[in-house]
C-alpha cells in the first residue's frame, strides 16, 4: 500500500499534458471548420489549465502540498535520510525470523562484529537458537567479535530483576559457565560489562546496526523487551547526525568503559556460583576501537 499520494499527482500531471495536447488538435480542427466560438471557449479553458500546471510545475511547494503524504510516509522519509533501511515488528513471529535471517546473512559476510546487550544471550549461548551458529562459523574463522553487556550484580541488572516476578542473582539468561568457556576458546572474542547504560541492544556487524531497545514495561509480571527491530546503515545525511553514528558511539562509549571479563571475574569472586570455570588469562588488546 502507498503512504503517500506522490505517485498519483505525477500521473495526474501526464493525464493533464495529454489533454492539453488533445485539445490543442481539437482547437485546431474547429478553426479549420470556423466554429470560433466553441473555438475561443475551449482555447480559454485550455489556457487557464496550461497555465496551472506550470505554476505547479514551477513551484514545488504547490505539489508538496497536493502530495500530502501519509504519517508513515514521513516517517520513511525522514528515516531513510538518518539511515534505517528496514524496519522489524518485534511483536510478530514472522518478523522475528525475518530480522533474524537478515542478521545471520550480516554476520556470515562481517570482517567485525560489535554488540552490547544485557546478557548476549541470542548471540553467545548455543541454547538459545538464534544466532549461535553464525556466531560461532565467525568466531572460529578469527573474526573479532566486542562483546559489552549489563554486570549482573548492578543496581540496574538488579532494579530489572526486582520487576520481573522470578528474577534470580545475576539473571537467568546469562550463562557464565559458557561465557568462560567462549572465552578461553576463541581468542578474537572480548567480553566486557558496564554497570549502566544498557539500555537497548546494538549489534552491528561492518557498516549495519541492528538496534532493539529495551524498556520496563512488565507485561503479565515480566518485563516485555519485544517492541521493534531498527535495521540501520552508515550513511552521510545532508543535516545533521545519522542514527548509525548515533548508536555506533552507544556501542563505543560502553566497550570503552566497560570492565573485561578477567577483571570482573576477579572483583566479584565473592559473588559468584561454584563450579565456575578457570579463565585462561590474556592480555587485554587495548588497541580495539569501536
Amino acid at each position: 500500500m502507498s503512504h503517500s499520494k506522490r505517485k498519483s499527482i505525477e500521473i495526474t500531471f501526464i493525464v493533464v499534458e495529454l489533454l492539453l495536447f488533445l485539445g490543442a488538435i481539437a482547437t485546431t480542427y474547429l478553426s479549420s471548420k470556423g466554429n470560433w466560438g466553441l473555438f475561443f471557449g475551449i482555447s480559454i479553458v485550455l489556457s487557464v489549465i496550461f497555465l496551472g500546471l506550470k505554476i505547479a510545475q514551477a513551484f514545488p511547494r504547490f505539489r508538496e502540498i497536493w502530495v500530502h503524504e501519509t504519517l508513515a510516509g514521513k516517517i520513511a522519509s525522514f528515516a531513510l535520510a538518518r539511515g534505517v533501511v528496514d524496519y522489524f515488528d518485534m511483536l510478530k513471529s514472522s518478523e522475528q525470523n525475518r530480522r533474524n535471517e537478515e542478521t545471520q546473512a550480516d554476520i556470515a559476510t562481517a570482517s567485525t562484529m560489535l554488540l552490547c546487550a544485557n546478557s548476549g544471550a541470542s548471540y553467545l549461548d548455543h541454547g538459545v537458537y538464534r544466532h549461535w551458529e553464525a556466531i560461532r562459523k565467525r568466531l572460529s574463522e578469527g573474526v573479532d567479535f566486542r562483546v559489552v553487556m549489563l554486570d549482573p550484580f548492578s543496581g540496574e541488572k538488579g532494579y530489572r530483576n526486582q520487576l520481573n516476578v522470578t528474577g534470580d542473582q545475576y539473571g537467568s539468561k546469562m550463562n557464565l559457565a559458557n561465557l568462560i568457556d567462549l572465552y578461553n576458546r576463541y581468542p578474537t572474542l572480548d567480553i566486557r560489562f558496564v554497570q549502566y547504560g544498557m539500555h537497548t541492544t546494538v549489534f552491528a556487524a561492518d557498516n549495519v546496526l541492528y538496534v532493539d531497545p529495551y524498556t520496563v514495561g512488565v507485561i503479565d509480571d515480566r518485563i516485555e523487551n519485544r517492541s521493534f527491530t531498527l535495521k540501520i546503515k552508515e550513511c552521510q545525511p545532508t543535516e545533521g547526525l545519522s542514527l548509525h553514528r548515533i548508536y555506533k558511539s552507544h556501542l563505543a562509549t560502553l566497550l570503552r568503559s566497560g570492565e573485561s571479563l578477567e577483571q570482573w571475574l576477579e572483583r566479584c569472586e565473592d559473588q559468584l556460583p561454584a563450579g565456575l570455570p578457570q579463565v585462561k588469562s590474556r592480555q587485554y588488546r587495548q588497541k580495539h576501537t569501536a
